[in-house]
């Protein structure tokens, strides 16, 4: 069995971790539930947020503008990940050897994130990264 392959990270919790990074001042739980309407359910994301915030990659703050309504963001360590292995612009067609650089080039980047981190849940989420940007370079290739 490939241990590779295996990551205590779930796609689910991959997609919910993207979705909140991809609003740099968090965003409540209402508009999260609504982007990944048809992917989980509302019950199924309010546990996977409460299990984040537990392992440390979400923090969920109390909105100063509302009594009620909380504002989910990922923690620096996610941030920390995400600015390390910031996208490389895919031409529509790559050459195999501009695949090859680009690929080699995550490689090296999961490798020091893995040396740096001690927390096996960021290193299976940088893995889920550079899987996500490997099928993308894949796509691409001629």
């Amino acid at each position: 069995m490939y241990r590779f392959f295996t990551m205590s990270l779930t796609h689910i919790q991959g997609r919910i971790i993207d979705e909140v990074a991809s609003h740099p001042g968090g965003t409540s739980f209402n508009r999260l539930a609504d982007r990944l309407k048809g992917k989980l359910s509302r019950v199924v994301l309010s546990r996977e947020v409460q299990n984040l915030s537990r392992k440390g990659v979400l923090r969920i703050a109390r909105d100063p503008k509302h009594r009620q309504r909380k504002i989910i963001m990922v923690e620096s360590v996610v941030t920390k990940v995400l600015e390390k292995m910031s996208e490389e612009r895919l031409e529509e067609r790559l050459s195999r050897r501009k695949a090859a650089r680009i690929a080699l080039k995550y490689i090296s980047i999961y490798r020091r994130l893995v040396e740096e981190e001690a927390s096996q849940f960021i290193k299976d989420y940088a893995k889920y990264k550079v899987l996500q940007r490997f099928e993308k370079i894949l796509e691409e290739v001629v």
